[in-house]
């Protein structure tokens, strides 16, 4: 996807339980700094008992170079020694330099002549060229950045080569407007026209000589901490290696596959590995067509489609149309099943896209009219607001989330009465866990007398790797060009009307998982879904981890056994 769409990631909430990591390096550096500290003064105290006619030796430990600033050499739990210029303020220090060994922007690419420097207000990368000189990265230009241990990318062309222990890789987000200078720059300083027209990128990889430290990561984190990196940061926290593949996979092409390629990853979201090795023109074995029995909808799936429930794989949309379809007709049933309604994949995908040639572009039609008029017969036959919950599935930037509208037809707040056996004692005996673990918002958590119920958006994500508040615009504009073509009345659908919720849910361990979580969090909904709206919602117990990661396998088996089914019933109609 391209860079205008990638916008600002939402703040990404810890774990129960995990550490702040931002935290844990400033203690690190505390730590660094108290123990220099405590070294300088008891240096000084010796100093102030030598006569002043004596010559001052400095420790090994501690030296001043010529202007009077100290070097101070620290030992790392390997045993190895490095030295390194800092300031024993209360203060990080202002600058930290790195040994790195190539800069990679998009396309572009430069070799280091020197140490790169990270200072207070830029990051500058001295590299070669017709012209030695060094690009620039502005301190509020920077919108996120990770540190990554080099071994997960041995298998890429980066490393290609490489001997000895892998060297930490440097992985910086920056926003548009200083990667199209980053662009001009690199373009002017190689002078190569064959890579100067591509599109420029707004993620560098940095290719450091050696594995950082502990003490050196910890400097780079206190730094990157200060005030001017953080004026229009995205992400709060350092991007893993999971989120910073899901954004490179969000790049437009060729660029995502160029960066992917030097990090050893290939796979675009949504493409299976079956689909790579495909010749082109050849056409996918289909598997099965769902439902079994021919009705309008009936969708086909394809050995391709199966081929994507491989671990490491990204669901592609069929996956995830074919499991909502199966839910809701045979997985799960029941009245919360009776009472939704699931927009296909695409609705949103056509929903958010930008405005086509041949659509009115009159500054009297609204955006939201525009958009609806592309979506208006997907809602021909229902009633969406005689419903009680709406599933919109969502791909945003190469990454599925769920988005569930909840009485989308109620106007006000309300309070109910709540009778815990209703729509789901059943389900309720049969489940293994005690109530005190599951979330207390839920049908088979709540122990309340009372509930909130009010219309409402709730956005689960699995990664939180993006804000959603552009998500729910859209779709609060789509509910208000529908109620006035279904009701014939006007009504506002308003962030203050219609609140949104993102919700805090199970989260993936991995870059992979985004559509089986989404699936995950439909089937949960459907099986004990939210009876109190009283929001925000925490949903972390909603279930383990474990069955989460489980799904694909199940997924498999539920098509390899419909295959057999339709195998058989054609078997016999022969």
């Amino acid at each position: 996807m391209k860079t205008a769409l990638l916008t600002k990631m939402a703040r990404r909430r810890r774990r129960v339980d995990q550490e702040d990591v931002m935290e844990t390096q400033r203690h690190r550096w505390r730590t660094f700094r108290n123990r220099k500290t405590l070294a300088a003064s008891g240096l000084r105290q010796k100093k102030s008992r030598l006569d002043p006619s004596e010559a001052i030796v400095l420790s090994s430990e501690e030296e001043e170079d010529d202007e009077g600033q100290r070097t101070s050499s620290w030992v790392d739990g390997a045993g190895h020694t490095e030295k390194m210029q800092v300031l024993l303020g209360s203060s990080p220090p202002s600058f930290l330099q790195l040994e790195f060994c190539s800069l990679h922007s998009g396309l572009m690419e430069a070799d280091a002549r020197g140490p790169l420097k990270i200072a207070e207000y830029e990051i500058t990368f001295p590299v070669k060229g017709t012209e030695d000189t060094e690009v620039t990265v502005v301190a509020s230009q920077l919108r996120g950045y990770g540190v990554w241990d080099g071994g997960v990318a041995m298998g890429g062309a980066l490393l290609a080569g490489w001997k000895g222990p892998a060297p930490s890789l440097l992985f910086l987000w920056v926003s548009a407007a200083q990667a199209n200078l980053l662009q001009r720059e690199l373009s002017l300083i190689q002078k190569s026209t064959a890579r100067a027209n591509a599109p420029p990128c707004s993620f560098l990889l940095v290719m450091l000589k050696e594995q950082l430290s502990e003490m050196q990561a910890a400097l780079l984190a206190s730094i990157l901490d200060m005030e001017e990196y953080q004026q229009h940061r995205s992400s709060s926290s350092p991007i893993d290696w999971s989120q910073g593949l899901l954004l490179l996979h969000s790049c437009p092409a060729p660029l995502d596959r160029h960066l992917l390629r030097l990090l050893g990853h290939s796979a675009k979201p949504g493409q299976s590995s079956a689909a790579q090795r495909n010749p082109a023109g050849q056409q996918p074995t289909r598997l099965i067509q769902y439902p079994l029995v021919p009705c309008i909808g009936r969708m086909t799936l394809t050995q391709e489609d199966l081929d994507c429930l491989d671990a490491g794989e990204f669901l592609n949309d069929v996956i995830i149309d074919f499991y909502f379809k199966y839910l809701l007709l045979e997985g799960v049933g029941g009245t919360v099943a009776q009472r939704s309604h699931v927009f296909s994949s695409f609705f949103y995908k056509q929903l958010s896209c930008r405005r086509a040639a041949g659509e009115s572009d009159a500054p009297s039609v609204p955006d939201h009219h525009t958009r609806h008029q592309r979506v208006k017969t997907w809602t021909r036959d229902v009633d969406i607001f005689s419903k009680d919950f709406l599933f919109v599935p969502v791909n945003k930037a190469a990454h599925w989330f769920l988005v569930v509208v909840c009485f989308p037809g109620l106007e006000g707040v309300r309070t109910e009465e709540f009778l815990s056996g209703a729509d789901g004692s059943e389900r309720a005996a049969a489940e293994p866990r005690p109530r005190s673990q599951l979330p207390p918002c839920s049908l088979l958590g709540c122990q309340k007398k009372t509930v909130t119920k009010r219309s409402c958006i709730l956005v689960m994500d699995s990664l939180k790797l993006s804000s959603h508040d552009d998500v729910c615009r859209l779709i609060r504009g789509y509910l208000q060009v529908e109620w006035e073509v279904r009701r014939k009345t006007p009504r506002l659908f308003t962030p203050a009307t219609m609140r949104s919720c993102t919700c805090s849910v199970p989260q993936q361990d991995n870059g992979s998982d985004c559509g089986v979580y989404l699936l995950q969090f439909a089937e949960s909904f459907l099986q004990n879904p939210v009876v109190d709206f009283d929001l925000p919602l925490r949903l972390e117990g909603w279930f383990p981890r474990q069955q989460a990661r489980q799904k694909r396998d199940e997924i498999r088996s539920l098509l390899l056994r419909l295959e057999r089914a339709q195998l058989s019933e054609q078997n016999q109609n022969s």
